[in-house]
């Protein structure tokens, strides 16, 4: 008799969203390995994927969509139901409160947070889940960790980056509590180092669907370049380096870029293009639906996202749209931050510049634009070839299934 599938609840704090697509990517991919998974979310969704990923996804549970008082009702119902198991929790909330000082707003979270996983843990054990896995390492953990304590079950934790360099709270916590705690990249790994005494960190790359970004036959041969720009604007993918970079290039070159995606910064950016006067080398395109994205990319001769690290401290771990975009065959250009280089390897995978610097971006896509074809034909051979070896999505989730199962 073969053991029965682990039930695994997916933890995230918008599923299903456009600006989270690795997330229920990998979620769907982890039903091929032998377990059921479910979804769950901490918000509704701002901007919410399209129907045939909701339809694949399925029912998704919201935690903040209950009401305040169904969190209080849910706290006395587990107190009075699993005392042992809620003073238990309610004690780890209290070591965690002192741990990050008491009167301070991540405080006051937590104790919000730890109510919402009182009525959480009641849809966790309404469901059976026996594993609960969570991308970000805050607010969605910390749901978490105390709804599989009130539970009786275990929890994993995908980290990225925001979440462990800006808002990276009782990480040593969050380490130890966890069945394993897995992040996107070396990079990360190391960092998180000085937090993990269990030697509980793994690398699980968020990988590309090597069926869906197939390689393209043949190279294009635009008379004018097309460089392609995809993610939210916002300031840590550096498209401002790039506009400023622009007026920079010594060679004459036709080119457009095309940038696709919204944000923020949209209107940063649009005056940029106007101070610099690159209306006809500038286009916006909005936003564009998941399911386009490879007929975009199939058509573009370079592909820049020259992330930087923000103001707030926040930065790119190691953005799923250069993996596409390499995958597909688009030679690409980015930068040395994060876990980036881990993937953009400069002259070999594609080119590299120093982050948040306007020459040095301007150098980086000169010289891409100025390369032969024979170049950019062995950097997207060599890239395709990194990407499907150490970010296939199939492989990672393959990884992250033994992970839970073990």
């Amino acid at each position: 008799m073969s053991p029965s599938k682990p039930k695994v609840l997916f933890l995230a704090p918008e599923i299903p969203a456009l600006s989270a697509t690795f997330v229920y990517k990998e979620l769907l991919k982890l039903r091929d390995f032998n377990t059921d998974v479910m979804a769950a979310s901490v918000h509704v969704p701002k901007a919410k994927a399209t129907q045939d990923v909701k339809e694949d996804i399925g029912d998704v549970y919201v935690v903040y969509n209950q009401k305040f008082l169904s969190f209080i009702i849910s706290f006395f119902v587990m107190l009075f139901s699993n005392p042992i198991k809620m003073l238990k929790a309610i004690s780890l909330l209290i070591r965690d409160v002192f741990s990050i000082g008491i009167i301070t707003r991540n405080s006051a979270g937590l104790v919000f947070r730890f109510l919402a996983a009182c009525g959480f843990s009641r849809y966790l054990k309404k469901h059976e889940i026996t594993h609960v896995h969570v991308h970000f390492a805050h607010v969605p953990t910390d749901i978490a960790m105390y709804a599989t304590k009130i539970a009786n079950i275990d929890f994993s934790v995908q980290a990225h980056a925001n979440d462990i360099f800006e808002r990276g709270y009782l990480l040593e916590q969050k380490i130890n509590r966890a069945k394993f705690f897995s992040t996107i990249s070396n990079f990360n790994k190391k960092y998180l180092s000085q937090f993990d005494k269990e030697l509980k960190v793994k690398v699980v790359r968020c990988g590309v669907d090597e069926n869906k970004f197939v390689p393209r036959e043949a190279q294009p041969n635009n008379p004018v370049q097309r460089v392609g720009v995809l993610g939210r604007l916002v300031e840590k993918k550096g498209i401002h380096i790039l506009l400023e970079a622009l007026p920079k290039l010594k060679k004459h070159y036709s080119y457009v870029i095309e940038i696709v995606g919204d944000g923020p910064e949209k209107d940063k950016l649009e005056s940029l293009v106007a101070k610099h006067e690159l209306q006809e080398q500038v286009i916006f395109k909005g936003v564009m639906a998941n399911n386009q994205v490879a007929q975009w990319l199939q058509e573009l001769d370079f592909f820049i996202l020259p992330c930087v690290q923000d103001s707030n401290g926040d930065m790119d771990g190691i953005p799923v749209s250069l993996m596409e975009a390499m995958l597909k065959g688009v030679p690409v250009i980015s930068s040395d931050i994060s876990g980036v280089p881990e993937l953009v390897i400069n002259n070999k995978t594609g080119f590299s510049a120093i982050s948040g610097d306007v020459k040095a971006c301007a150098l980086s896509l000169e010289q891409a634009l100025g390369c032969n074809n024979q170049m950019r034909e062995q950097i997207s051979n060599q890239a395709i070839k990194h990407v499907k070896e150490s970010f296939s999505l199939s492989g990672n989730t393959q990884y992250l299934a033994e992970l839970i199962h073990g």
